[in-house]
């Protein structure tokens, strides 16, 4: 994917060199060319990947003269006949058109409030010579990302975190907090890097700089959407499978082939279906990428409702697809801690599954070496199309006809009491569950939890660590998954920045977010939990996927694969004894955990070892960055 990148010396002083320092962290993207352009005390850069047809016209940056304003912009625009129409744009102008173009001639038209008008993934930035003001802006949800830093002197920014990193006025220092939210599983700060003084600018939101200040705007929330009320479920399936077939399609728009992720759960199946469904008309078939395991799943996995290996799921896909042609990748060329350290090379940060990062890899590195450009995903349809409700927020007949009364009374009157916002539930969990009740998850040391004041800072945000909570409103834990995705946002960048495999998700396009969320509540419970998609997909996803309600478990097998690579994770545990990371986590507890690990590997649990490689992740981002000394 495409990278732009700037500089704005908010003091006057003229740019000179910047823009090759900047450039000198990305040149290791693939990508067919790069330019810069600089007006005074403002530059921008471009590194030009093609991800559209349209995109081997594109140049940029721009200046444009008449208006006084340098322009960059990188992306994807999904509603160009729109766009066409409302910009005026001759017949024989649009085919050829690159989308920056578009972007451009938005901004000319509408200012900063084009924001509202661009659909897609998409961003860029528009400064004003005359008047000294950067606009920077980006889409309302996709897997783009703009990190900034600023100070009185100067603002930068960049698709990639690694343009803003070889600057000199950068102090390459890790935000301990961040790191610590990441080991405790404690999610916020979304717009923090790990690195200090660095900043995302998130989804939705927009950036307008000046010599004197810096102002943020979000113009779109999904918190804002409201329910339709009135309608037959019929009426709500048809709209939301019609805004999802129109994000698959405008995601097949690529310049090289498209792929895609197939796990056999019904968010990627029905991405798959949708896209094979579209591909066939065209007379092409759909590659698809799973991960399978190498050994056995964990004995831990329940068998009633969790499955370690989806294989025969996804080969009932493909079969119903008929031009399917799928790949199963056992990775057992790479090793979890490989998986790790190269992740994090790319990424520059860990992350919350670092478990999953062999397998991830595999996908995408394999995808890359046959010449694919894009690879659709599912991972946001927990919060959309595979919504499965909230039963706290059903009304108490509702839950009298679906679990009878002793259902009732622990839904509607013991759950309140325990888990919901009162103090008798503070005290409840804290007797349940301990002060400090990540330690089951975290390997956090009490003297790194002590220097950054842990307890209290979490008491004092509102967050449950327990993760046991009564949710009257929907609407607030459909919001909390969104939240917590943002950070997928950004890796996704990340990876195609540094793959140039372009990652396109239709279960997060906002017309598909808007349309799933205006759906009420109670229609989400049928016969079966997920009851909308189920009803939405029948016919198109077989049977034995779509009525499947065991849950398909990631890195089912990762505590046999960390046993047969037990010589490497004996090193890296002993390295991380050696470098005085004992600071950071409890050497002795992993030490214990991971020799429980060996002893049994077949009935570890599959999360605790999970839990085991973030604090490894941690490590390694240490290690690989060398800053702050351990």
């Amino acid at each position: 994917m495409s990278v732009i990148f700037g500089l704005f010396y908010r003091d006057g002083k003229s740019v000179y060199g910047e823009l090759e320092t900047m450039y000198s962290g990305m040149k290791h993207f693939p990508h067919e060319r790069h330019a810069f352009a600089v007006e005074g005390n403002c530059g921008f850069g471009h590194i030009l990947t093609y991800n559209t047809p349209e995109a081997v016209n594109e140049s940029m940056p721009k200046w444009v003269e008449a208006a006084r304003i340098m322009f960059v912009a990188e992306g994807r625009l999904d509603n160009r006949e729109e766009l066409y129409n409302a910009l005026h744009i001759p017949p024989n102008e649009q085919n050829g058109i690159p989308d920056g173009d578009l972007m451009l001639n938005a901004y000319l038209k509408w200012d900063e409030n084009c924001v509202n008008r661009l659909m897609g993934k998409w961003s860029f930035a528009a400064f004003h010579a005359d008047e000294q003001r950067l606009f920077i802006g980006r889409d309302k949800w996709d897997y783009s990302d703009i990190d900034y830093y600023e100070d009185e002197k100067v603002f930068a920014f960049a698709t990639s975190e690694k343009g803003l990193l070889p600057l000199p006025f950068i102090k390459k220092e890790i935000d301990e907090l961040t790191i610590a939210r990441l080991l405790i599983v404690w999610p916020g700060d979304f717009d923090k890097s790990c690195i200090k003084g660095l900043k995302h600018l998130l989804p939705s939101h927009t950036l307008r700089v000046t010599r004197e200040k810096a102002e943020l705007r979000r113009y779109w929330n999904y918190a804002d959407i409201r329910v339709r009320e009135g309608l037959k479920l019929e009426d709500y399936v048809e709209d939301l499978l019609d805004s999802f077939n129109k994000a698959v399609a405008c995601r097949l728009r690529s310049y090289k082939p498209v792929a895609a992720t197939l796990s056999g759960g019904m968010d990627s199946s029905s991405v798959c279906i949708l896209a094979a469904e579209q591909l066939v008309q065209q007379g092409k078939r759909l590659k698809t990428y799973s991960h399978i395991p190498q050994f056995s799943p964990s004995h831990t996995l329940s068998e009633q409702y969790q499955c370690g290996d989806e294989q025969p799921f996804i080969e009932s896909v493909v079969d119903a697809a008929g031009n399917i042609d799928p790949v199963f990748l056992d990775s057992a060329g790479i090793s979890p801690l490989e998986g790790i350290k190269e992740l994090i090379l790319m990424c520059g940060k860990p992350f919350h599954g670092a478990c999953n990062a062999y397998w991830i890899l595999d996908i995408f590195k394999t995808a890359v070496k046959e010449n694919y450009g894009t690879i659709l995903m599912g991972a946001f349809g927990n919060a959309t199309i595979s919504w499965s409700g909230i039963e706290d927020a059903l009304p108490a007949g509702e839950i009298f006809k679906h679990y009878g009364l002793k259902g009732l009374i622990r839904k509607k009157l013991i759950k309140p009491i325990l888990f919901g916002n009162t103090p008798f539930a503070f005290i409840y969990k804290r007797m349940a569950f301990g002060e400090q009740p990540w330690d089951s998850r975290s390997y956090c040391s009490k003297t790194f939890e002590e220097s950054l004041n842990l307890t209290k800072r979490i008491k004092a945000s509102g967050f449950d660590p327990t993760f046991r909570c009564h949710y009257p409103d929907p609407k607030k834990q459909t919001m909390r998954i969104f939240d917590t995705n943002i950070t997928r946002l950004s890796f996704g960048s990340t990876i195609g920045c540094e793959t140039g495999l372009e990652l396109r998700d239709p279960t997060g396009d906002p017309r598909v977010i808007e349309s799933a969320l205006s759906i009420p509540h109670e229609l989400f419970f049928g016969e079966m939990d997920k009851w909308v998609l189920r009803t939405m997909m029948k016919g198109r996803l077989p049977d034995a996927v779509r009525l499947n309600t065991k849950k398909g478990k990631q890195s089912s097998d990762v505590p046999a694969r960390l046993f047969a690579h037990r010589d490497e994770m004996d090193h890296v545990f002993a390295e991380m004894e050696a470098s005085g990371f004992g600071r950071i986590v409890d050497m002795k507890r992993i030490q214990a955990e991971w020799k429980t690990l060996k002893a049994d590997c077949d009935n570890y649990p599959v999360n605790q070892a999970a839990h085991l490689l973030r604090h490894i992740a941690a490590f390694v981002m240490y290690r690989t960055n060398d800053i702050n000394s351990l």
